[in-house]
């Protein structure tokens, strides 16, 4: 429940925001917000909580590949509801627009959270592989917090924000901000590193697919983790070692999705042998992504993989610090 001193000061925040803006009456507001993609470098399990969560540890990085979702203010309804497209990708992934949606939930949660909301409808621009372990997913339902809180005025604290992130998932948290981070928990403790390691990156996914519960499932099957080479990487990334960097790139999770996906061993073989610095899985996976040197070898090895039909899904990127505003 919320006071009557916070409803006043919410109704003001909100017709300040009309006052300045311009936009009165029964205009629909919007605006438009990108959802980058993540990588991760390290990813370690720690265990699990009574509740069957898994304890992480991780250090993610977002990429230059980003969804777009343009979020509208509807002032004649209450509703929730999306739409989304391909954006001119070649794919058949089937994603859900309902109640199921990440974006939908996220949407749902906020407005939840605020003493008097609008409806709002969200079209979905998906350039980001689905189910792919870069957070796709988690991406857009940060998006869609950012957008509606600002569309709300900015009536949320950041903080507040990164509490509701945690409710939808564990890539969540990181995606409200992203950049290069040390994920820990749930993945709703955070802490930014500064680094200058920016190289090319290719990623590939392939064709089948890794179930996250799946994965998890396996490896706590067959536990196999390397938690010294956790704090070596940070090191490695603070200290601008490329050395440390590369030789401690670990992901708990890839015994698991190359069980589960068998083509991500050729991937990474394709990428090596054309001159990758590391090959690594992403994430519960099946994406892996290839760090490289030059552009000749990243090239080299994209050709390659298309012509061997090994991936769906073949992206050159790199490193990127968002400014979302």
């Amino acid at each position: 429940m919320y006071t009557a001193l916070e409803k006043k000061q919410f109704f003001c925040v909100l017709f300040l925001k009309h006052i300045f803006t311009g936009k009165t009456g029964g205009r629909v507001h919007s605006t438009i917000e990108k959802a980058y993609a993540k990588i991760n470098l390290a990813l370690h399990i720690e265990g699990r909580r009574p509740d069957g969560y898994h304890l992480l540890s991780m250090v993610m990085q977002t990429v230059d590949l980003y969804d777009s979702i343009e979020i509208r203010q509807l002032n004649d309804t209450s509703d929730i509801s999306m739409d989304m497209d391909f954006g001119g990708r070649d794919t058949d992934e089937n994603i859900s627009c309902g109640g199921d949606n990440l974006c939908v939930k996220a949407a749902r949660l906020i407005c939840s959270e605020l003493p008097e909301s609008h409806g709002y409808h969200m079209h979905l621009v998906k350039n980001i592989p689905s189910a792919a372990g870069m957070a796709g997913g988690s991406s857009d339902a940060a998006a869609v917090l950012r957008g509606i809180n600002k569309l709300e005025g900015g009536y949320f604290p950041k903080k507040k924000l990164l509490e509701m992130a945690v409710k939808l998932g564990a890539d969540v948290p990181f995606c409200i901000d992203g950049g290069l981070c040390v994920c820990k928990g749930i993945g709703e403790i955070l802490t930014p590193i500064e680094s200058k390691f920016d190289p090319l990156l290719l990623l590939a996914k392939p064709y089948d697919g890794v179930s996250t519960p799946a994965a998890y499932k396996y490896f706590d099957e067959n536990p196999v983790t390397a938690p010294g080479h956790f704090s070596k990487l940070v090191d490695g990334l603070r200290s601008d070692d490329h050395g440390l960097i590369l030789s401690n790139l670990h992901n708990d999770l890839e015994d698991a999705s190359k069980h589960f996906c068998p083509v991500i061993s050729q991937i990474e073989d394709v990428m090596m042998r054309n001159g990758a610095l590391a090959a690594k899985v992403t994430g519960s996976g099946p994406t892996v992504y290839g760090i490289f040197e030059n552009e000749d070898d990243r090239a080299g090895a994209s050709k390659e993989l298309q012509a061997a039909s090994l991936a769906a899904d073949i992206i050159s990127t790199g490193f990127i610090r968002p400014d979302y505003q």
